[in-house]
């Protein structure tokens, strides 16, 4: 049935143990939603996304140099 944790021996997993992991669960979710917005404004104050072209042409850039 949904929900129900059977162990390796067959015996089932009290309701003790399911809340336990249905907050493991919760807390890692909750930790994954909060990581992108904070990596996000880590970007921002680093300057990652002033000038996102300038990579290309700084790569086209030293492939001309080195082809010299």
């Amino acid at each position: 049935m949904l929900g129900e944790h059977v162990m390796a021996d067959g015996t089932s997993m009290n309701a003790q143990g399911m809340m336990t992991d249905y907050l493991i669960i919760l807390a890692a979710s909750v930790i994954i939603l909060l990581m992108f917005p904070a990596l996000m404004l880590w970007g921002w104050k680093k300057g990652q996304f002033r000038d996102i072209e300038e990579a290309k042409h700084r790569m086209m850039e030293l492939e001309e140099e080195r082809d010299d």
